[in-house]
């Protein structure tokens, strides 16, 4: 279990559904507020999905880039996805709801580029080391 959580490819694998349950939340939540009578409890809810999401993919970005051999791609799509999905958050209420979600998306797509790319390069890297 502790080598799984020093595994380069398990925060990625992490990093992945992490961002993957952002994108789907800001696809399903504007949907559900069309639907759900209990605006309240849906608003308190989504208030505290952002902090949380964000503060689960802060560490899966800081520890899926541990290597310093990486290729340049990989840190800065990483980087740009967790400051677009952090510039969502704090300015949700000028962007509106649907801006909030279409900038979170595009930062969660930045995200899985990343990771996938990062996850790639591991195995890819694992792959040559074990040949060798």
């Amino acid at each position: 279990m502790i080598h799984l959580l020093f595994s380069k490819s398990f925060w990625d694998e992490i990093g992945i559904t992490l961002s993957g349950l952002c994108a789907i939340h800001c696809l399903f939540f504007p949907v559900a507020i069309a639907l759900l009578p209990l605006w309240p409890v849906a608003e308190s809810v989504h208030f505290w999905t952002h902090p949380l999401l964000f503060l689960l993919i802060v560490p899966t970005v800081i520890f899926a880039l541990r290597t310093n051999n990486l290729a340049r791609r990989i840190p800065v799509l990483l980087y740009s996805g967790l400051v677009i999905v952090a510039l969502a958050w704090i300015f949700h209420e000028w962007l509106g709801l649907w801006g909030e979600s279409l900038v979170t998306m595009a930062g969660s797509a930045l995200l899985v580029t990343g990771h996938w790319f990062n996850y790639r390069f591991h195995q890819n890297k694992h792959k040559v080391g074990c040949e060798v």
